[in-house]
């Protein structure tokens, strides 16, 4: 199963960026999630960089209600250290807020299912992902800034902030997998919300020791 290797977050006021922060990497079969959310009508993340390399957009793993929007980016195999997350935006956006978890023994070519979003206007953000028991969940989520907010039961909150200027809350958790695994959340008043999940993927298991055929014939002709 994927295990946390370590977690960051970050929250800047009205600005273009860039939004820069330290992010530290570690360990064998690594991944690396960012989800960043931001309230603004029209201007988005054009470029976000680990040690100056490019992240991609998990495919499916972005949405918006209204002028919030969320969105999943991913870098498979980041370098080994303390480096620079470096976020770019199109133009002046007016809240920004953005968490990364980095794992460990993780798929190296396939490492994430399908991630699922959700959006809504009430007190309990919530989104369900296709997943499996040896697979871990993480989800990031965007929520107006009113009330308190609290993680669901069964996760693990890895952030849960209000940015700057104080419009907007990020939040941020992971979860064991399973067949269908429900990432939630509860919050004290009805705001307005959008949510991504993405299930992690484990890495491939070394084979069961086995015995070639010629070696199974001399094992026999000894004992014999």
């Amino acid at each position: 199963m994927p295990t946390v290797d370590s977690v960051s977050s970050f929250s800047a006021s009205t600005g273009v960026g860039p939004f820069t922060w330290a992010h530290t990497c570690s360990g064998a079969d690594r991944l690396l999630r960012v989800t960043t959310s931001h309230y603004d009508s029209s201007d988005s993340v054009t470029d976000i960089t680990y040690n100056g390399v490019a992240l991609t957009a998990v495919p499916g793993g972005a949405t918006t209600n209204g002028q919030y929007w969320i969105t999943a980016y991913y870098l498979i195999a980041p370098d080994v250290g303390t480096y620079n997350i470096v976020v770019t935006v199109s133009g002046n956006v007016f809240d920004f807020g953005a968490g990364a978890i980095s794992y460990n023994d993780v798929h190296q070519t396939v490492p994430f299912g399908t991630a699922v979003t959700a959006t809504g206007t009430d007190t309990t953000p919530t989104v369900t992902v296709s997943s499996a028991a040896d697979e871990l969940v993480d989800d990031g989520l965007v929520i107006i800034h009113g009330g308190t907010l609290s993680v669901g039961a069964g996760q693990t909150q890895r952030w849960n902030a209000i940015t700057t200027t104080g419009f907007i809350k990020y939040a941020g958790s992971t979860e064991v997998g399973a067949a269908s695994t429900t990432m939630s959340w509860s919050n004290s008043s009805s705001q307005t919300w959008a949510i991504v999940a993405v299930p992690i993927k484990p890495t491939v298991g070394a084979p069961a020791t086995s015995i070639v055929p010629h070696q199974a014939y001399y094992r026999r002709r000894r004992a014999a």
